[in-house]
């Protein structure tokens, strides 16, 4: 995204406070509950009231919007279970929060209770001793790994994995958004499976192009250089070596198609966050963006309210395979001086189907907690907005076939150089290997500093080999 150069210095930073917590010293007190138990070797663990009902205080929850909504949609169920744990809302925008919340973590204190963390950024998490680790007494949190989407769940351990900090909650299958209404006025099928059968193949996405494009007035997609993006949508851009690997099959033939795309103005040449697109979006005026499910919920919320029937939603185009794009942890930082009822928002909120479900519907963020799924009144319903589609059931198929890939810290900010890159190379009249060439340079300089901070972390934990 054009982000790239504010995605790399807080990559660079919260790499920086990693480095430092990577030092910092064992586990914290811990007085949100004064039960403990003792271990087989002697040493003192906190445990979990036998009764909710006696785990008392407050708890500080941090994130961005519409985190919060979704949180609040769930709390009455919460406080039922848990009536003496209040619960607090410190939310700001994401840049903000997880500004914030390095800071906080380097200092040692000021961070809250539970925290939501990106998914682009848990690589930079996952090694923190600043955080804590979940797999210990009393939160067991490996109890739940095979009911989670397995490409998240192993996101959100250490390079070791000696420790788990971060528990899932949604997950962004990646599909295709479609205008159905100017499909069908260009003559294209518009049933979600013709769409995807049509679209299955490069020539397929340029023949629809073609059909739906009104030069300066219609295209298909905000950014042909989002197709070449999704290739690498699960962030998985390093090996375990750290050699950069762009090599993908069909990477060339998305390139070759971007060319054409943009030599022949079929794309409108925008960011597709930008208000430009949003416009185009309502307008019928840009009639395709492929993405994280979670944008179904923009269109409906913010992007296009009055668009009911005139979207579907397909696999994606080009034969690209399933992928995810996004998706957000709970954390819970060392210093919280209440980590048994922190725990216990985390575990009701994300490790239970009714809210995981309940949050769904309030904010659209599709659960990583595989077991909502079982709810067929949700999951096989039909969505009036997408014409009767059953687009739970789609995303949910899809996240079940994520499975985990290597994710290093340098992720976020290879990802920030490829809308960039891309659009510089086509800018360039560069063809298809020299545009990857570019892109390969690009990343391999932006992210140079990060990688010998990844090399580090593994070389602490006895893990690397010269």
């Amino acid at each position: 995204m054009k982000k790239n150069g504010l995605q790399r210095n807080l990559a660079l930073t919260m790499a920086a406070v990693m480095a430092l917590s990577l030092t910092a010293c064992g586990t914290s007190s811990n007085t949100g509950s004064d039960k403990t138990t003792v271990s087989g070797d002697g040493q003192q663990t906190a445990s979990m009231p036998a009764d909710p009902a006696d785990l008392k205080g407050s708890i500080i929850v941090g994130g961005w919007p519409s985190g919060d909504d979704g949180f609040k949609a769930a709390l009455n169920g919460f406080h039922d279970k848990y009536p003496n744990i209040e619960v607090e809302f410190q939310f700001t925008d994401t840049t903000s929060h997880h500004q914030s919340l390095a800071t906080s973590l380097a200092a040692g204190s000021g961070a809250p209770d539970v925290a939501m963390v990106e998914g682009a950024y848990i690589a930079q998490y996952r090694d923190s001793k600043a955080l804590t680790n979940l797999l210990d007494e009393p939160f067991n949190a490996e109890k739940y790994k095979n009911d989670f989407v397995a490409l998240k769940w192993d996101q959100a351990y250490s390079v070791d994995k000696s420790q788990f900090v971060a528990v899932p909650w949604d997950v962004g299958p990646c599909t295709y958004f479609y205008r159905t209404d100017v499909f069908e006025e260009c003559g294209l099928p518009t049933d979600p499976a013709e769409v995807a059968e049509l679209m299955s193949t490069w020539d397929g996405v340029l023949k629809a192009a073609k059909a739906v494009n009104k030069p300066g007035e219609r295209w298909l997609v905000p950014n042909a250089a989002y197709f070449y993006q999704l290739m690498y949508c699960n962030r998985d851009y390093y090996d375990e070596k750290m050699n950069l690997k762009l090599d993908r099959e069909g990477d060339l033939d998305c390139l070759n198609a971007i060319i054409d795309l943009r030599a022949d103005q079929l794309d409108m040449n925008v960011d597709m966050w930008s208000t430009e697109a949003y416009a185009a979006y309502a307008s019928g005026a840009c009639v395709s963006v492929a993405t994280g499910g979670w944008f179904g919920g923009f269109l409906k919320t913010d992007i296009d309210p009055d668009g009911t029937g005139h979207w579907g939603v397909a696999e994606l185009p080009g034969g690209i395979p399933h992928c995810n794009w996004g998706g957000s942890f709970l954390v819970i930082p060392e210093q919280s001086k209440n980590k048994e009822a922190a725990w216990a928002f985390i575990e009701y909120m994300l490790c239970s189907a009714e809210p995981q479900n309940e949050m769904l519907e309030a904010v659209d963020y599709f659960p990583a907690y595989t077991p909502a799924y079982d709810n067929t009144a949700i999951y096989d319903a039909e969505d009036p907005y997408f014409g009767g589609q059953k687009t739970k059931a789609l995303w949910a198929s899809i996240s079940e076939d994520l499975e985990p890939v290597f994710n290093t810290i340098m992720d976020v900010t290879a990802e920030g150089c490829i809308y960039n890159s891309v659009n510089a190379g086509l800018n360039q009249g560069l063809d298809a290997q020299g545009i990857k060439d570019l892109l390969a340079k690009d990343i391999e300089d932006a992210t140079a500093e990060l990688k010998n901070q990844q090399i580090q972390v593994y070389k602490d934990a006895g893990l690397w080999n010269e």
